[in-house]
C-alpha cells in the first residue's frame, strides 16, 4: 500500500495502521473474515487484503466494517486512548492527527476529532489532481466544508459550483453528492459532517 504524506500543512499526522487493527477488532468479536464480509457486505477478499495493508479501504467499507463490528471509526485509525481524562479528552492534538488514505485514487484525510464516537465529525481532506470522489455517505443529517487551498468543484443533486481558498458550503447530507478536484493542484478541504451512524448509506 502506498504511503503518501499528509498534504493540509501539518506534519506531525500519523500514518494510521487500519488493517491491524480492523483484524483486532474482528477477532476480539469471535469473528472469521467470512462472518463479517457476509454482515458487512464487503467481499472477503477485500477484507483480507485490507487486513493486510494490500489495499486502501473506502470510506463506505470503512462505514460498513464499524457499524458491524460496533465501533467508532477511531479504533481503525489510532490505539485507544481511554486513558485521556478531563477537557484532554475533548482534544485532538496537531501531532497525534490520524492520516489514512481511503480508494485507489490517493486521496487522503486526517482526522480532527478527538477520539471517540461522535455524531459531529470533521477531517482534512486532500484530493490530488483530477481526482473525484467515488463513495460518499450519505443520510440524515448535513455536511459542510471550508476549501483550504487549491480549487474544487462540489456537486449537490445534479448541480455544480466551483469553490476556492476561503469558500464555505453546507448542506442536507441524504442528498446526492461528491467532490471534484479539475485542476493540475491538490486540494484540501475541511470536512465537517453532522450524520447519525446508523442513516449511512
Amino acid at each position: 500500500m502506498k504511503k503518501q504524506q499528509a498534504s493540509s500543512g501539518e506534519s506531525g499526522a500519523q500514518e494510521a495502521d487500519i488493517g491491524s487493527r480492523v483484524k483486532r477488532v474482528r477477532k476480539a468479536r469471535n469473528m472469521t473474515i467470512t462472518e463479517l464480509a457476509l454482515l458487512a457486505n464487503v467481499s472477503a477478499g477485500a477484507i483480507s487484503q485490507i487486513e493486510r495493508n494490500l489495499t486502501n479501504p473506502t470510506v463506505r467499507m470503512l462505514e460498513q466494517l464499524r457499524l458491524v463490528l460496533k465501533v467508532p471509526l477511531s479504533a481503525f485509525l489510532e490505539e485507544n486512548e481511554s486513558n485521556l481524562r478531563g477537557a484532554e479528552h475533548s482534544v485532538r492534538r496537531a501531532a497525534d492527527r490520524p492520516h489514512f488514505n481511503v480508494g485507489k485514487q490517493g486521496i487522503s484525510k486526517q482526522m480532527l476529532s478527538p477520539s471517540g464516537d461522535h455524531d459531529l465529525q470533521f477531517m482534512f481532506i486532500n484530493i490530488p489532481p483530477g481526482v473525484q470522489s467515488t463513495e460518499m455517505l450519505m443520510g440524515k443529517g448535513e455536511k459542510a466544508g471550508l476549501v483550504m487551498s487549491g480549487e474544487l468543484t462540489l456537486e449537490i443533486d445534479g448541480d455544480s459550483v466551483r469553490l476556492t481558498p476561503g469558500d464555505s458550503f453546507q448542506f442536507q447530507s441524504h442528498l446526492p453528492h461528491n467532490i471534484l478536484n479539475p485542476t493540475a493542484s491538490d486540494a484540501t478541504v475541511l470536512w465537517i459532517m453532522h450524520i447519525s451512524s446508523e442513516q449511512h448509506l
